[in-house]
């Protein structure tokens, strides 16, 4: 069995949009994207990101980025020079070939279909370059519109886990999500 790779620098161009690796000077821009009250109320932070918060997490997602074997790629999602969305994939079980994805996208570009193209373009990562088995991805039960975004990337539904995440004092249900890469290359999507 081939073992997980790493990948880096990762640069995964789209249609659209595309992803790449995050930069210093990229700070202001996730500042400002990370403070859209639509987006903040997505997150799962407790507290509204301070400018030095987000300083100090870009320094610590570049720091992960050059771990070996590399743990997550979080990536900023670009059109030409303009940040629309960020993505992720955690490899959560290397002997598992499991990871699990997230995405978000600027609320000036919702309903754009740039949801789906960071979601395809991860998938892409997770099984094309890292060599994951299984790819997994949770969002609220109530949030119809990235449910329609990881059904259009080919994820299946698996259910709700009840009470899944505690965000700012207060327990989530998570709608959970899987595909696996015999889905993504047998026409699962």
């Amino acid at each position: 069995m081939t073992p997980i790779r790493s990948v880096r620098p990762v640069h995964l161009p789209g249609p659209r949009c595309a992803l790449r690796e995050w930069t210093a000077a990229d700070a202001p821009v996730l500042h400002a994207f990370l403070t859209e009250p639509a987006v903040a109320d997505g997150l799962l932070d407790d507290e509204t990101p301070t400018p030095e918060a987000v300083r100090a997490a870009l320094a610590a997602w570049r720091e992960a980025a050059a771990a070996e074997p590399r743990p997550e790629y979080r990536l900023a999602a670009v059109d030409g020079d303009r940040l629309v969305g960020l993505g992720g994939l955690a490899v959560t079980s290397v002997e598992h070939r499991r990871g699990e994805i997230g995405y978000a996208v600027r609320t000036a570009s919702w309903g754009a279909g740039l949801g789906t193209e960071i979601t395809r373009l991860l998938l892409d990562l997770a099984f094309t370059q890292v060599g994951l088995h299984r790819v997994e991805a949770t969002t609220r039960p109530d949030n119809v519109a990235s449910r329609r975004v990881l059904e259009k990337a080919g994820l299946r539904p698996e259910g709700v886990s009840r009470d899944h995440l505690l965000v700012r004092g207060v327990w989530r249900d998570s709608a959970r999500y899987a595909i696996l890469a015999a889905d993504r290359f047998h026409g699962g999507d």
